[in-house]
């Protein structure tokens, strides 16, 4: 409360004593000493006059000088408000900067363990199906050996789920005809069961990068988060927010349409070589352009 009090008189104090503080006390001074001598030069100087002469000449000087006092202090109480508006916008700024900063330090770590988790998970071994007439997901262990022949197994080939992604856009990009039956299959590979646990993570980093409001912060945290996945991840990232978008309830519409333009943009913007953004489906690429993301 002492502060409270004591604060705005010490900057008034030092309002007063500054530059212009100086300027309007000899203002007033100059305005003061002229009345005196105005009021002198045109009456005597008597000590013995009545008590009313001395209530008069009161009543003067505080008619005179109570409108010069009331301005110079109506003008050294606006340049302290004046200086305390720049101070308390830059108080708020200095807060919400190091707001900004706790927030881009909690975010990071929070879409880098994520980042962290798919990398591993993209090393999972998966078992892919394809006699050049279907081609699917397989998990031969499901099935006793009198439910499977060596059919499966001869044509079946275990990999990574990266360089499935790395082979599944390759083929994307190569523009395949959609009329035949084993390119739509494998253009829905990606939507299958092997992918589904990326939903929730495609939605949790786009909803923490939207909660960060610096742009100055956003902007590093998409170049180094962008790093630690390959292209081909964030490719697939793209395509699942699409489908999440597109297959979303009309009041889940409009949060899927954020987490899509978040991974959209990060990606678009990110994206080292523009062209494998053509690996895209046609239909993804289509409503990047309806939302105006750049590609």
């Amino acid at each position: 409360m002492f502060k409270l009090i004591v604060a705005p008189i010490i900057k008034l104090q030092n309002r007063i004593f500054g530059e212009k503080g100086l300027f309007i006390l000899f203002l007033v001074l100059f305005l003061v000493l002229g009345f005196l001598d105005t009021f002198f030069n045109r009456f005597t100087y008597n000590l013995n006059t009545p008590i009313q002469n001395w209530v008069d000449t009161a009543v003067y000087f505080n008619n005179a000088l109570s409108p010069i006092l009331l301005l110079a202090t109506v003008i050294l109480l606006y340049w302290t408000w004046k200086d305390n508006r720049k101070e308390l916008a830059a108080t708020k700024k200095a807060l919400v900067e190091q707001s900004d900063t706790q927030n881009f330090s909690v975010i990071k770590d929070a879409v880098f363990e994520i980042a962290v988790g798919v990398r591993k998970s993209m090393r999972k071994n998966i078992t892919v199906f394809d006699d050049n007439n279907e081609i699917y997901f397989i998990n031969l262990n499901k099935f006793e050996n009198t439910e499977i022949d060596d059919y499966f197994y001869k044509h079946s080939r275990n990999t990574t789920l990266e360089a499935f992604l790395s082979n599944y856009f390759i083929f994307m990009r190569a523009k395949p005809n959609i009329n035949i039956e084993r390119n739509r299959q494998h253009m829905l590979m990606i939507f299958s069961d092997e992918t589904h646990e990326y939903n929730d993570k495609v939605k949790s980093i786009s909803l923490f990068l939207r909660a960060l409001k610096s742009k100055e912060y956003k902007s590093i945290l998409e170049i180094t988060l962008f790093s630690k996945l390959t292209i081909f991840t964030w490719l697939m990232f793209v395509e699942i927010a699409f489908h999440l978008y597109k297959t979303a309830k009309d009041e889940e519409k409009n949060t899927s349409k954020l987490v899509f333009i978040e991974i959209a943009g990060l990606t678009c913007r990110q994206m080292p070589d523009k062209t494998w953004l053509s690996a895209l489906s046609d239909e993804t690429r289509d409503k990047i352009t309806a939302f105006n993301i750049s590609m």
